[in-house]
């Protein structure tokens, strides 16, 4: 096939791309529209190696290519030689296609960024041809850079702010796209960190539109904080993967750092319960968003360990079911406590907020801690029962829970994620 192609093949190859948007076709097609006209083979990845679409032939072919759970990545090695050679920042830095060498590659080999807003969102890549680029192909592939900015931005999930490679990885977390965990953590190395025996998932919410401006500012001052960890926006919220060497997600230096971050820029943070495998970034995802759906005013930050009771009771259960398994010993304690001024139920759940300590409750409660003991046989001889039971303490403390989160259901607190 000759290199050379007339204006008119230029003009009516851009005309097909351009009517193209206006139908539902997959991104292979404009690749393919373009591979038509000049025949040379076109990729378009994601910023963390991942494959959208190749022509000719598919990436599952490609023996520098593997595949997980149906995606297309680049081989961590050939992925490693482009972040040495800085092949794609350097392909940033220009507004068309970048022609390079690299000696992984017999020929010259080009990189057009697609961006959206300035932002680099995916990029086309070519391996080239001996007899190199022709200016037809760098205008064609030039304009298909356009064109595929404009048909990524109808998805919602290429609507990102930040340019990160990381955000790609971030959402196929947090969607559950991830089926081998030593998968997950090759893609982790590729994106220049090391796998940790522990994670967490944080979600970090705003207040209120107003206060939300370009979130890329926002990360800069989050890794500044935890170095190590990859944060990006996933469906419009923001999270973080923070490895961890140790089951502590903070430490007193980092806890001060993050509760500054969060009050100067009005943010709230949830964090969910450590993992040591990847593949279950999912659930931690839902747990973070279900800690910082509660936060209010000056609570910045809440944990998973805190709010696991209170996502539970709020999985699609009536409020009449709720109500219906509190203990009803608490009903009874509560009746007394009205009819004859009596304090047992403050009583009962202040010994049991601290960890059922006798000492503890009674100093907490202003009292001697033989008039605690008073206390305590009363309420056990109103229930005819062994209050210092494990089970039945146990029951006692979820009924508080429930009773806590019950009289929060009229008042949702909406959050800006």
């Amino acid at each position: 096939m000759s290199n050379e192609i007339s204006l008119g093949k230029i003009e009516l190859t851009k005309r097909k791309l351009f009517q193209a948007l206006q139908s539902k076709y997959p991104l292979k097609y404009y690749l393919e529209v373009v591979y038509d006209a000049i025949g040379l083979e076109l990729n378009l990845c994601d910023t963390s190696y991942g494959f959208f679409a190749k022509v000719p032939g598919n990436a599952g072919e490609d023996p520098d290519v593997d595949t997980s759970n149906g995606k297309q990545y680049l081989k961590i090695g050939m992925s490693q030689n482009l972040e040495t050679h800085q092949h794609i920042t350097r392909a940033l830095e220009i507004s068309g296609p970048y022609v390079c060498r690299d000696e992984c590659f017999p020929n010259d080999i080009l990189f057009q960024p697609i961006r959206i807003n300035r932002t680099m969102v995916a990029y086309l890549f070519s391996p080239g041809r001996p007899e190199g680029f022709t200016p037809a192909d760098l205008e064609l592939i030039d304009y298909l850079g356009q064109v595929l900015a404009i048909e990524l931005q109808k998805n919602d999930s290429f609507a990102v702010e930040s340019g990160l490679k990381y955000e790609y990885f971030l959402q196929e977390l947090v969607d559950g796209h991830f089926s081998s965990d030593e998968f997950a953590q090759q893609r982790l190395r590729q994106l220049g960190r090391k796998p940790q025996p522990y994670y967490y998932m944080l979600h970090f919410s705003f207040d209120a539109p107003s206060i939300h401006i370009a979130r890329s500012h926002y990360y800069e001052l989050l890794r500044n904080i935890f170095p190590e960890g990859l944060v990006g926006a996933v469906k419009g919220k923001m999270y973080m993967l923070l490895p961890r060497s140790a089951p502590n997600p903070l430490n007193s230096r980092e806890r001060q750092a993050l509760l500054k971050f969060l009050a100067l820029n009005h943010m709230h943070c949830g964090i969910s319960y450590y993992y040591t495998s990847l593949v279950m970034s999912h659930y931690a995802a839902e747990q973070a968003d279900a800690c910082v759906s509660r936060l209010s005013g000056d609570e910045y930050i809440s944990s998973y360990e805190q709010e696991f009771l209170y996502h539970l009771f709020s999985q699609g259960m009536s409020r009449d079911w709720l109500q219906s398994q509190i203990s009803p010993d608490l009903q009874l304690l509560q009746q007394h406590d009205q009819t004859y001024h009596t304090e047992f139920v403050h009583t009962l759940y202040t010994y049991i907020q601290c960890s059922r300590s006798a000492t503890n409750a009674s100093a907490q409660l202003h009292i001697h801690k033989s008039t605690f003991f008073y206390r305590m046989n009363k309420i056990a001889d109103l229930l005819e029962a062994d209050i210092y039971d494990g089970r039945r303490l146990f029951a006692y403390e979820f009924s508080f829970y429930l009773v806590d989160y019950l009289k929060r259901w009229n008042t949702p607190k909406e959050k800006l994620t």
